[in-house]
Order: structure tokens, then sequence, then C-alpha cells
């Protein structure tokens, strides 16, 4: 539970961070950042990517699916791990989505010697 929330705090640093900036970017990133966070491969499917939409939607329920088999055949088996795997999963689909629509909208986001800096 501590870990979520500071993973909540640092997300919600970035977040506000690149509100503050001069030009705020448009919302359409985020929205299909978030949309891939809660169902995997729907952010990739907003941005045009319907095959990738679909391999990650895929692998995303065999991972769900393989870890809940794995536990009913395990007896010792903990549930956390389908979860975590779960959420990095989901992550990775988020950020994908994420950086996939600010490229499509001439933007990028790389890394600077100060930080993280979002590029016309």
């Amino acid at each position: 539970m501590r870990y979520g929330g500071l993973l909540l705090v640092v997300l919600s640093i970035l977040l506000v961070g690149f509100g503050a900036m001069g030009e705020e970017p448009s919302p359409t990133p985020l929205i299909r950042g978030l949309a891939s966070f809660v169902i995997p491969g729907l952010g990739q499917y907003l941005n045009g990517e319907y095959e990738k939409a679909l391999t990650h939607f895929v692998v995303i329920v065999l991972v769900d699916v393989g870890t809940q088999y794995v536990g009913n055949l395990l007896p010792s088996y903990p549930d956390w791990i389908t979860g975590a795997l779960h959420t990095l999963w989901a992550l990775y689909s988020a950020v994908d989505a994420y950086q996939t629509a600010l490229e499509l909208e001439g933007l990028t986001l790389k890394a600077s010697p100060t930080g993280f800096a979002l590029n016309f």
C-alpha cells in the first residue's frame, strides 16, 4: 500500500510539472495513456495502432489467465504475483500509448540533463 501511494505521488508531481510549463499540451495523450492503463490496448487502439492494441490486450489476458492457472496448480502460489504482473504490463501499455500519442501530435518526451523535457 505504501508503494502505491508513493507511485501516486510521483505521478501527480509529474503531471503537475507538465501542466506548469508555458503552453499546455493537448489532453489527448493523457486520456489515451489512462485508457490504456485501465484496459491495456485501448490507448493503442485510439492511436490507430490496431495490431499493437490487439497484442497488448492478448498479452494481458494471457498473463491473467496463465498466472491464475499456475496459482491453481501450486498450493502455495502467492496471488499478489498476478496483480503485480498485470499492473506492470498495464503501466507499460499506458506509457507506450502516451508516448505514441505525443509523437502523433508532434511532441516528444525525452530525458534532459535537468530532468524530463517536452519538446515541440
